[in-house]
């Protein structure tokens, strides 16, 4: 009785968490524009999609933190392990698109000095 509990109880752990885990809405990815041929106000544009973007990624690695919290005691190495990806894996995806948007950002500043 009490393994048929435990295993039971598992298993309504690992439900729960699918929904949870999907709560967190991952945000989309970003375009930015070539430095060497982007006008001022594309790149203007792009400062302000870079911004809302690290916000987005913020806000899902915020998520993710919930959803862990959520499942207190319960959480499995597993799930910890799965946040842990995912977490690192927004962390380094938000680090390039910053990155990418500095890249372009001396490109374009290199051209309008001249």
């Amino acid at each position: 009785m009490m393994r048929s509990s435990a295993i039971l109880l598992s298993v309504l752990a690992a439900i729960a968490l699918q929904p949870a885990m999907a709560a967190c809405e991952y945000p989309g990815e970003i375009t930015l524009p070539s430095g060497a041929s982007a006008t001022e106000a594309e790149m203007k544009a792009a400062n302000q999609s870079v911004k809302q973007y690290m916000a987005s990624v913020e806000s899902y690695l915020a998520c993710l933190d919930e959803e862990e919290k959520a499942l207190g005691d319960t959480v499995t190495e597993e799930q910890k392990k799965v946040h842990t990806q995912r977490h690192n894996a927004a962390v380094d995806a938000l680090n390039a698109v910053a990155g990418r948007y500095n890249e372009q950002l001396q490109i374009y500043k290199k051209k309008t000095a001249k």
